[in-house]
């Protein structure tokens, strides 16, 4: 019986050292990031920004796409957005304690920027940190350097937060009623335009379309209440939704509002023609003989004018 139990004993201690030496060499995962946020970018559903008095509130839809849900509803700057998940991302150079650094030199006194990524705790940006291209960043547990964009650095009301972009990539406009001028698209799949002595041609029709999908904001600006419109712009689109675009100046910049939305868009003042006159380089159209065509011929059996 004593040798039996003896061997019993051999045995169990000979399975302890094996489970030992085991977990002793196991292949140890490697440790989770250290990242400003706990919250994987592309799990990150909402965003928070407080700067100054204004308060901007963003969401990703369904296909991705970010919006502003307050102060108004409108299609997100994709930059903006893009700057934000990063600085979720971003791995700090060095972590200090939350007070170890003079508020006034941080720039904590009075952050710029702070950040809230989903229902997580307020992320503050603040200044300048000693290493070229850091800032301070203080999350609810400690005092951070980062190098990230320059979010402090630009301008950050809430109108700046907008998509500079005039129209949606998928926006597919049909009709267009510019200050002197309107263009419809035809059953043939060009454009018509009308009244007909404004009728350039299919290549200008068509690079006018082109021209308001292109457009974009050199800076979006709340609207100044005080100017009133010259002239206003109706687009019409193939979901059947439109949109109305007052024209407060053409010089020395282009200036569109939305009044919907409340906010101005500054443009470059040699969009003004292009945009609202149907007016582009004389050298449009000039690889094809007859350049003047009647617009309602489709530059191309695929052209669908978005």
């Amino acid at each position: 019986m004593r040798a039996r139990l003896l061997f019993n004993l051999a045995l169990i201690a000979g399975v302890i050292a094996l489970a030992g030496l085991w977990w002793a060499t196991r292949p140890v995962p490697a440790p989770a990031p250290d990242t400003v946020s706990a919250i994987p970018a592309d799990a990150i559903r909402r965003l928070e920004v407080h700067a100054g008095d204004d308060v901007i509130v963003l969401e990703r839809g369904d296909a991705g796409r970010w919006r502003l849900v307050e102060p108004v509803a409108a299609r997100a700057d994709p930059a903006r957005v893009a700057a934000l998940l990063q600085l979720a991302a971003a791995e700090p150079e060095r972590h200090l304690e939350r007070d170890a650094v003079d508020p006034a030199t941080t720039g904590m006194d009075d952050p710029p920027i702070t950040v809230r990524f989903n229902d997580e705790a307020p992320i503050a940006v603040g200044g300048r940190g000693p290493s070229s291209g850091s800032r301070y960043v203080r999350t609810a547990h400690a005092l951070l350097l980062v190098r990230l964009p320059d979010l402090a650095g630009r301008s950050l009301d809430w109108a700046s937060w907008i998509d500079p972009a005039v129209l949606a990539d998928d926006a597919r406009p049909t009709r267009l009623t510019l200050p002197t001028l309107t263009l419809d698209r035809a059953a043939t799949g060009g454009w018509r335009v009308q009244p007909a002595a404004a009728d350039r041609g299919a290549d200008y029709a068509q690079a006018t379309v082109e021209a308001w999908r292109h457009a974009r904001a050199l800076a979006i600006e709340p609207a100044d209440a005080s100017r009133e419109r010259t002239a206003r712009v109706t687009l019409h689109f193939a979901d059947r939704s439109e949109r109305h675009l007052d024209v407060i100046q053409r010089t020395p910049e282009l200036v569109l509002r939305d009044p919907q939305r409340g906010i101005d868009y500054h443009l470059a003042a040699n969009q003004a023609e292009p945009l609202l006159e149907m007016r582009h380089p004389d050298t449009l159209g000039r690889s094809r003989a007859g350049a003047l065509q009647p617009s309602a011929i489709p530059l191309n059996p695929d052209a669908n004018g978005q």
